[in-house]
């Protein structure tokens, strides 16, 4: 291994890995990436129902919030992924994009490059999508989104 790289990417999860994944197409350059965590190998992260399990244990953190006044102290679980893939190896296998009037508040505050408009396209670059090809949704990327395979008629 190198003593020295031109970029280290912290945090495998799904961001990460593509971050890194695009870096290192540059032959030119050497990518660090870095992950707390284990690999995704273990079976229950690629089947839909073993996620549940992977939540807590050897897929996550364990963190928890701090009591909550408002809510009779009660505590509650955060569940923060603690392998390669992040978040998206225990999330259910869902994809999800934050609402576009959020983007366009972060705009509008001043985060200049961030409006839905200005993201959309990453986001379309980013996803290699099984069923849409327009101007929401692209298809190539590194990132596989699909529908069910077997939908649930609920």
């Amino acid at each position: 291994m190198a003593d020295t790289f031109d970029f280290i990417v912290v945090g495998g999860g799904s961001a990460g890995c593509v971050v890194a994944s695009r870096l290192s197409e540059d032959p030119s350059v050497s990518v660090l990436l870095l992950e707390a965590g284990g690999s995704d190998r273990h079976p229950l992260y690629h089947l839909p129902a073993g996620f549940a399990k992977m939540t807590k244990g050897i897929g996550s953190w364990g963190w928890e919030t701090v009591p909550q006044i408002n809510m009779k102290n009660r505590v509650f679980n955060y569940t923060q992924a603690k392998v390669i893939g992040g978040g998206s190896t225990i999330n259910a296998q869902i994809y999800t994009r934050g609402n576009p009037l959020d983007y366009d508040e972060w705009q509008q505050m001043g985060c200049h490059g961030w409006s839905f408009e200005d993201v959309l396209p990453y986001f379309r670059k980013a996803e290699d999508n099984d069923t849409y090809d327009n101007e929401y949704h692209g298809q190539g990327g590194p990132l596989g989104v699909s529908q069910p395979s077997a939908p649930l008629p609920i």
